[in-house]
């Protein structure tokens, strides 16, 4: 899997822009439109011959706007832009690595976002493979500790913001445990990323839903690991390790949990690893139906009936990891 993808997803003919990757001395020379916030219609921000001020960007900043919009790039040219652009804000000394590591994950949460939506296996693996190329540059680095990435992780519950969340929690257990050698980190980051790729399957409306799920709605969501297995299994560009990741996430080492109920040591250590991630990252972000809970509260979750269902050893580093100071 080469880490390369078209990164720059058009959207009803207009090309986004990152504001995490823009600065006063190269902003594109064209008209740049901004997303409203409540129409979701694109108004005109700033003509191509206004040039962007240093205080104009904070004001983006500050405002949460990701993104900007222009009808008049050339879309090959802007993927090459943007990559170059997360080039050197992943290979920037002068900044903190905290702080690259928050504007790359504003980036690649759109990239990622844009991606899933369009459903597009091909276009899905090879994102995820750029993003996971560029997250390991910086989650490899002593400098980020767990604690520095719990609190620069967003935690509203999407799939594409969960499935980043899991992946880096991935790496950074699999680094700490020496589960993997460090060149097969970048495999785990992707199939953190792809973990809950058999989502694209199943209806917004379950995924979505605002109210704890019904029976039959549980049982139409607990397909995912399956629709990912079928969805993957017959690509050469993804590992057994990586195609067990995303088949078996929701297996328990009790043998109570899905989609076949495996059990112990049947379950691959990668899919163990994700399993003890996956719960703690549902916990500790918002869902549609409750809020997030705070760390503590969430291993005292965690400690209960549910510690029997995971590896021991791996949620026990993990618990560590997080909380030590």
């Amino acid at each position: 899997m080469t880490p390369t993808s078209n990164i720059a997803i058009q959207c009803l003919g207009y090309t986004p822009i990152p504001v995490a990757l823009l600065s006063c001395d190269e902003v594109p020379r064209v008209d740049l439109y901004r997303k409203d916030a409540e129409t979701g219609r694109l108004r005109l921000y700033r003509a191509a011959e206004v040039p962007m001020l240093p205080e104009d960007l904070t004001r983006l900043e500050q405002s949460k706007v990701g993104w900007l919009y222009t009808p008049e790039a050339d879309h090959g040219e802007m993927q090459v832009y943007i990559r170059r652009k997360l080039d050197q804000l992943v290979g920037d000394n002068s900044i903190s690595v905290r702080e690259r590591f928050g504007r790359l994950n504003e980036v690649v949460s759109g990239i990622l976002e844009s991606t899933f939506e369009a459903g597009e296996t091909d276009e899905v693996m090879q994102s995820s493979a750029y993003v996971a190329s560029q997250a390991i540059k910086l989650l490899c680095q002593n400098e980020m500790t767990a604690g520095d990435l719990i609190s620069l992780l967003h935690h509203d519950y999407q799939t594409v913001t969960h499935s980043l969340n899991v992946a880096y929690m991935m790496v950074t257990l699999a680094r700490e445990m020496r589960l993997v050698s460090d060149s097969e980190l970048f495999a785990v980051a992707v199939a953190g990323i792809l973990h809950d790729i058999g989502k694209l399957s199943v209806s917004e409306r379950i995924l979505n839903k605002s109210q704890r799920l019904q029976r039959r709605e549980e049982r139409v969501a607990q397909k995912h690991p399956a629709h990912g297995f079928r969805r993957l299994c017959e690509r050469t560009d993804i590992s057994f390790a990586q195609l067990m990741v995303v088949y078996q996430h929701h297996e328990r080492m009790t043998g109570k949990g899905y989609p076949v109920g495996a059990v112990g040591e049947e379950i691959h250590p990668w899919a163990r690893l994700c399993s003890v991630v996956n719960v703690f990252e549902s916990l500790v972000s918002n869902r549609p139906y409750r809020r997030r809970y705070p760390l503590t509260e969430a291993f005292q979750i965690m400690d209960g009936p549910l510690s029997a269902g995971l590896d021991r050893e791996m949620y026990e580093c993990w618990k560590q990891l997080i909380l030590k100071k």
